[in-house]
């Protein structure tokens, strides 16, 4: 395990239930397992089967390089994102460089199981209209983190936080042919909302396009995320359809909403509460269907981290083909993080120059 933070000790305590051994590399060395400040204080004769790059994203490529130098043919686990959208070129080219290493792309969410529960109860309840919505929002308050130095993304804002987790989501929605499209193009800059931060680069945002499916019809696509909890800011401010349901206390949101014909589905992933602010337990999520006549409502108790590292493990090594990793949800947040793309951005909104930003912590 390649740093030790928030996501280094989360990865590192779902592999130790899986009955991995795990040592750190972190100069810290707070951890109650065997660490070393750096790659290069770890015994040379101590063998590793995968290494687990949690280091800031700033880093990933420089670490994967440190790794892959050690052992040509290591199998590596990285945190998203895989690196900055600009450094893919030479993500992909220091892989081919070793072609008998294997490396994955933490992504929990596309490997969640409500979201294929969604596509199976639409098609039982809205079997015969298609799909015409779909709206995603992933929002939580960032900002006593961000101030404490945790969680701190310069390169791509409010976009490197929650976003390619809700285009996981999105990318389980649709069809596959018409997310490769989505991914691959745009976006253009009317279809975005950014409130920008002065320390920050953005803070909240706010996507909505229409897209073309092979069959002709349209899907409106909707996207929000926000690191500055309730307090929406006026460049940006929440979508009525981004409620929250939780307690004041709580923050965070993780919302799906699809809309086939007169149907409208909900699902929520974990946190979920009750009416009366209790949290369901860790790892539920709720999913509702309501429509004409009909109201139903499902618990689903799915762990996605879980999912993810079981599935990393094996992809890494297992006897099955090489994984290439998927660039192409970088490249999209990357497109949509740059400010030159960004000329309609509100007048209301803040604006940083990029070069008066400091380096990322």
């Amino acid at each position: 395990m390649i740093g030790h933070g928030v996501a280094g000790r989360l990865h590192r305590q779902l592999l130790e239930g899986m009955g991995l051994s795990v040592s750190v590399v972190d100069p810290a060395r707070d951890t109650p397992v065997p660490t070393a400040a750096t790659l290069a204080d770890l015994p040379a004769d101590r063998p590793v089967d995968v290494w687990s790059v949690c280091t800031p994203t700033a880093s990933h490529v420089r670490t994967v390089a440190a790794v892959l130098d050690r052992d040509p043919e290591a199998r590596v686990l990285v945190e998203k994102p895989a690196c900055r959208s600009w450094e893919g070129p030479e993500l992909s080219a220091l892989l081919a460089a070793h072609d008998r290493a294997r490396l994955v792309v933490m992504n929990q969410y596309a490997h969640a199981k409500a979201p294929a529960i969604l596509e199976a109860v639409r098609a039982e309840f809205a079997p015969r209209h298609p799909v015409r919505a779909i709206r995603v929002a992933f929002c939580k308050d960032r900002r006593e983190d961000i101030a404490a130095g945790r969680f701190v993304d310069l390169d791509y804002g409010v976009f490197g936080y929650e976003w390619l987790h809700m285009l996981a989501v999105l990318g389980s929605l649709l069809p596959a042919p018409a997310f490769d499209r989505y991914l691959r193009t745009g976006p253009a800059p009317h279809t975005v909302r950014i409130a920008r931060d002065p320390r920050l680069a953005s803070i909240a945002a706010h996507e909505t396009t229409r897209l073309r499916t092979a069959d002709g019809s349209a899907v409106d696509i909707e996207l929000y995320s926000t690191i500055a909890g309730p307090d929406a800011p006026r460049a940006a401010p929440a979508p009525a359809w981004a409620r929250r349901t939780g307690p004041a206390t709580d923050s965070r949101l993780r919302l799906a909403r699809v809309e086939a014909g007169p149907v409208l589905l909900t699902l929520e992933l974990d946190p979920v509460f009750l009416p009366n602010g209790t949290r369901l337990p860790r790892n539920t999520h709720r999913l509702t269907v309501d429509g004409p006549g009909v109201h139903r409502e499902w618990l689903v108790p799915d762990s996605p981290m879980d999912n993810a590292l079981r599935h990393a493990i094996a992809t890494l090594l297992g006897p099955g083909p090489r994984p290439t990793p998927d660039l192409r949800p970088l490249g999209r947040i990357g497109r949509l993080a740059d400010p030159a793309a960004r000329a309609d951005t509100p007048a209301d909104a803040p604006q940083t120059a990029p070069a008066a930003l400091p380096t990322r912590l």
